[in-house]
């Protein structure tokens, strides 16, 4: 079998990462790990969230992976410079870098841009976004200062914060799309902003998951989001890597409940998927 990609998140919100790399990279193997018996990641520490990693990620080379893809916006906040630095030959990815990315090539060609970060409790603590928001948005127009000494000067785009902590729970429990009760939750959330921002940075893989809810309490809005980036990261590093040479394959594992991964993963992916249970890595 073709050396594999590995993807995992706490839950099944990494699917949407998925399906974007199914696009991009149709001929690659995969291995999905949705960690839904300690979901959800948003309020847990960076100790914990790093020793998932690392379990996750020698799960993963068990079984020969390539590469490895964090589809978890917790995740990439807390642990991606630890597992980096813990398998220095391996390959990672994760979404806040790239979805970062992509919203500073926004804030270039967008005219009047108010971008809104909405992500767990953890990664808006961590800072990580706002980080590479503002260094690459002064890299990239040097000649735009943080704080203008004068009036007439262009100011940095802001970039405004919002945890919204139920909507990874919500997406889990299956209230998707438009259901009432996302709605409620992004009505809670996020009313308050609507007109404000103009610009939507979707910073859990389990929020695009809820757009219609969160397009109907914001109206017209910009969607950002992390999974597509995060796919166009993985094909860019994917092709310093030894390319497919047989039909790919596609394993799903949950360290939860396989029934109620598969039921939601197919309204997600839109087809029928077979997940096995991994009780344990040893």
């Amino acid at each position: 079998m073709t050396k594999p990609i590995g993807i995992f998140d706490s839950g099944v919100g990494g699917l949407t990462v998925l399906k974007e790399i199914r696009r991009l990279l149709p001929n690659e193997s995969l291995i999905y790990f949705g960690d839904t018996a300690h979901a959800p990641y948003g309020g847990k520490d960076a100790e914990t969230l790093i020793a998932r990693g690392r379990e996750i990620t020698e799960f993963f080379l068990k079984h020969d992976t390539k590469m490895v893809i964090m589809a978890c916006g917790t995740s990439s906040s807390t642990s991606y410079d630890r597992l980096c630095a813990e398998f220095p030959h391996l390959p990672i990815t994760d979404t806040i870098r790239p979805a970062a990315a992509e919203t500073v090539r926004l804030a270039l060609q967008t005219p009047d841009f108010r971008p809104v970060l909405i992500a767990t409790q953890a990664t808006i603590n961590s800072g990580l976004f706002a980080a590479e928001y503002n260094a690459g948005c002064k890299s990239k127009m040097p000649h735009i200062p943080s704080k203008p000494a004068q009036s007439n000067l262009p100011e940095l785009p802001k970039l405004h914060l919002r945890a919204c902590p139920m909507f990874a729970p919500i997406a889990e429990a299956g209230f998707v799309g438009g259901h009432p009760v996302a709605c409620f939750a992004a009505k809670n959330y996020l009313a308050d902003l609507r007109g404000k921002v103009n610009a939507l940075i979707l910073g859990c893989t389990h929020y695009p998951l809820l757009k219609p809810a969160l397009a109907k309490v914001l109206g017209e809005i910009t969607f950002i989001d992390p999974a597509e980036a995060c796919a166009r990261a993985a094909r860019d590093a994917a092709k310093n890597l030894p390319p497919p040479d047989t039909p790919p394959e596609i394993r799903y594992c949950t360290s939860g409940d396989p029934e109620k991964f598969s039921k939601l993963a197919r309204i997600i992916l839109n087809e029928k998927i077979v997940c096995e249970k991994i009780a344990s890595f040893k």
